[in-house]
């Protein structure tokens, strides 16, 4: 991508509300799981980091003695994100593929992806390296887009390679030798819509369209007036907390913390 659309998905990412409940979901699984790593200076590894909007929600539940470190394959969204967290000196930042992490052995207390493990062609082989870089007793939050059958012209935009059925990815979890914690649809709201939209809707727009829409590496989102922008981030908000008590039943996200 080029340097305007990593500002575009930035900007996106920080305030467009399924990007920002996404994050909500993610902290309020964070603040679960952090208390039971096996380190009180947790070192947390953002896998797939992107343009850096989640990383200081990270940093700060990590807490003041942990320690942040982002990866991304793209150099231009490492460059993007130092520009942009520029005034958070002791977040890290390296280039890395996810299929062949330079790091070492059990580096890691704990390991997040949020919407990466789609992007990759093996993502046996992701997990297997996510497993080997975590501590014993470490842990391992990611979301991944649900439901093999709204497959769509979205997801090829993204440059998707899959989405996943929910027994699906237990079963990568446990491969790669996790044990799986919990397990939840999320953006629970959001089927129909979703179908609509992509199968119905979104065939019908004009390329890139500029007027009611905003773009994610090439894909189209519905623009939502400021007050229902809110209210969906709430939403998800009371999802996070819902799925830590139990499984939400359906969704257009999974998202699950597993445990090495």
């Amino acid at each position: 991508m080029n340097p305007e659309e990593y500002e575009r998905m930035h900007a996106l990412e920080t305030d467009y509300w399924w990007f920002v409940g996404r994050r909500r979901i993610v902290q309020t699984l964070l603040e679960h799981t952090v208390p039971r790593l096996p380190s009180h200076q947790p070192h947390l590894l953002d896998l797939g980091c992107g343009t850096g909007a989640n990383l200081p929600m990270l940093r700060e539940a990590v807490g003041v003695n942990g320690r942040v470190v982002g990866v991304d394959f793209s150099p231009l969204a490492l460059r993007f994100a130092r520009q942009q967290l520029h005034d958070l000196p002791d977040l890290g930042l390296s280039q890395g593929d996810a299929m062949q992490l330079p790091l070492r052995d059990g580096c890691a207390d704990c390991v997040t992806m949020m919407d990466v493990l789609e992007h990759l062609r093996d993502d046996k082989l992701a997990l297997s390296e996510v497993s080997r870089i975590l501590k014993p007793g470490g842990a391992l939050i990611l979301t991944v887009p649900a439901y093999g059958h709204l497959w769509s012209a979205h997801d090829e935009a993204l440059h998707h390679f899959r989405r996943y059925e929910k027994y699906q990815l237990r079963a990568r979890l446990r491969e790669a030798g996790l044990r799986v914690d919990k397990l939840s649809f999320a953006m629970s709201l959001l089927p129909p819509a979703a179908y609509l939209w992509r199968h119905l809707v979104l065939p019908r727009l004009p390329k890139r369209p500029r007027d009611a829409t905003r773009h994610s590496q090439g894909a189209v989102l519905p623009e939502l007036p400021g007050p229902l922008n809110e209210a969906m981030i709430r939403v998800l908000e009371v999802e996070g907390r819902i799925l830590l008590q139990r499984p939400l039943r359906f969704g257009t996200s999974l998202v699950a913390l597993a445990w090495k």
